[in-house]
């Protein structure tokens, strides 16, 4: 199937919303114990499997969850408190969640969206959502330089082209660039528009209707947050501690009445290396975030991505250290395979080593909505083997496929991440001290730095108003009217 028929294939509407409602609803379950091998996790950190001897209890603050979120709401914990005692527990290895399987991407996607943004929010919050995730970005790569792990996590800053394959995704996106650009006038010359000529003569790929150039960047994420874990470790070795294999199974609140300690530690995570006790939970889960907390079930919910790497043979020149590439067509649904193509390929390439990292979601819908990664679709692997070659107007079947895994991400229902303290009717406990940091939506990149750093200033009652964007957080008005259960099934259905 060339790139520019996939816009072509029969869609429905007809699904019925009681089969999304299921899948969108379903718990998660736990990270499974044996995921695909993702090809960045290949050569394992020497912090893997680190554990305590004996799992630590009544600490101050309980992280679940070791990606870039977990690893910014501790990095900013232990900084900015004097005396706090941070444990950051993960159900698998370290980093081996959704940050150690995501497609290598420092990209945002707000200016791409800022239409549906600015019509949904508002100009003003619209456009303060474009500067958090640009914002974003620039603080990945001084975090990257600030630990001195440029070469180690091969860290690019480039352009991403952005290809539109048909003509009406192209219009679509010149018409949120233009209002972003007319809404926010010091945004002009952030997006580069690209006619269909360019794209094919300076760039070389081919079945385009258009594209654009953005400030973007690429990055071997488990290097990075596992060398920044390990330079915390050594930081502060009597605060923080990092539990893998850890999962928690269930979390329990005590009234201040049960016990002499309740009112400092008012929490019982219970792991399967027994109790912790903990003043403050702080949710990093992503996608997982609805096992522990069942009443947020379809308000985030699990969609499973494929990811490949792919050996070129030298078959198109070595472009890592100037350009990445997002390929963007119409959602496309088979009705009798129930098989979804999401609507975007995302491509990197090493500077090193010339691979290309391909990853795109085309798979059926119950795969796709599912937090299970212990297994990787064939059919989807395929389907990103024929699809690359394609865009560089080869047809060439000779490109090796070196490494191929699932990863999960986490979709929130009405596309924007959660940030904030979760109120009791999310967590369906008594007590205030339950926190998240959630639903990326596929861009955690983009959003979980700061996102992380913003949860945990917040957490130690500062104010973050001024940069963190206003939709993001879990006010009664947003949980009422747009982070809900239709909010998610329309979602997908815009996509069948």
């Amino acid at each position: 199937m060339a790139p520019n028929d996939l816009g072509n294939h029969y869609r429905t509407h007809a699904d019925e919303p009681t089969y999304l409602s299921k899948l969108v609803t379903r718990d998660p379950g736990l990270p499974r114990p044996k995921p695909t091998e993702s090809y960045w996790q290949q050569i394992p950190h020497a912090l893997a499997n680190t554990q305590s001897p004996n799992l630590p209890t009544d600490r101050d603050f309980a992280i679940i969850g070791s990606g870039i979120t977990g690893l910014a709401v501790a990095k900013t914990l232990l900084e900015r408190h004097p005396s706090a005692t941070v444990t950051v527990l993960e159900a698998r290895t370290l980093c081996s969640g959704a940050t150690g399987r995501n497609g290598g991407q420092m990209a945002a996607n707000a200016g791409e969206q800022y239409m549906n943004l600015a019509e949904t929010h508002g100009a003003e919050t619209a456009g303060k959502i474009v500067d958090f995730t640009f914002r974003n970005l620039e603080k990945m790569q001084e975090l990257i330089e600030e630990y001195d792990a440029v070469e180690l996590s091969e860290m690019q800053r480039l352009q991403k082209l952005r290809v539109f394959l048909t003509q009406g995704k192209f219009d679509d996106f010149k018409k949120s660039i233009a209002r972003l650009e007319r809404d926010h006038p010091d945004k002009k010359g952030l997006y580069t528009i690209l006619d269909a000529d360019t794209v094919v003569e300076k760039y070389g790929i081919h079945g385009s209707s258009g594209g654009a150039l953005l400030p973007a960047g690429t990055v071997w994420p488990y290097r990075l947050v596992t060398k920044v874990f390990a330079a915390l470790l050594e930081r502060y070795p009597n605060r923080l501690t990092i539990e893998t294999h850890t999962p928690v199974n269930t979390i329990e609140h005590l009234s201040p009445s049960a016990s002499p300690t309740a009112s400092t530690y008012a929490y019982t995570l219970h792991t399967s290396r027994g109790p912790l006790r903990a003043g403050t939970v702080v949710h990093c889960t992503n996608g997982y975030s609805g096992h522990l907390l069942p009443d947020l079930r379809g308000l985030i919910h699990p969609f499973k991505g494929t990811m490949t790497v792919q050996d070129a043979h030298n078959a198109v020149s070595n472009q890592g250290s100037t350009i990445s590439w997002g390929f963007h067509y119409p959602p496309t649904y088979n009705p009798e395979t129930k098989r979804l193509g999401y609507g975007l390929f995302y491509l990197a390439q090493s500077a090193k080593t010339g691979y290309f990292y391909f990853g795109g979601e085309n798979a059926p819908l119950e795969y796709s909505v599912s937090g299970d990664d212990s297994f990787v679709a064939e059919e989807s692997v395929a389907h990103l083997e024929n699809a690359l070659p394609r865009f560089f107007g080869k047809d060439d079947r000779s490109w090796r496929l070196v490494s191929s895994w699932s990863g999960i991400m986490g979709y929130s229902a009405d596309g924007l991440p959660l940030v904030g303290r979760l109120p009791s009717s999310l967590t369906g406990r008594e007590g205030e001290g339950e926190w998240i940091a959630a639903g990326f939506n596929g861009y955690g990149m983009a959003n979980s730095l700061m996102s992380g750093e913003a949860l945990g200033l917040m957490i130690l009652g500062e104010d973050v108003s001024s940069w963190l964007p206003i939709a993001y957080g879990l006010g009664e008005e947003r949980l009422r009217e747009t982070l809900t259960v239709p909010g998610a099934i329309n979602a997908l259905k815009s996509k069948l």
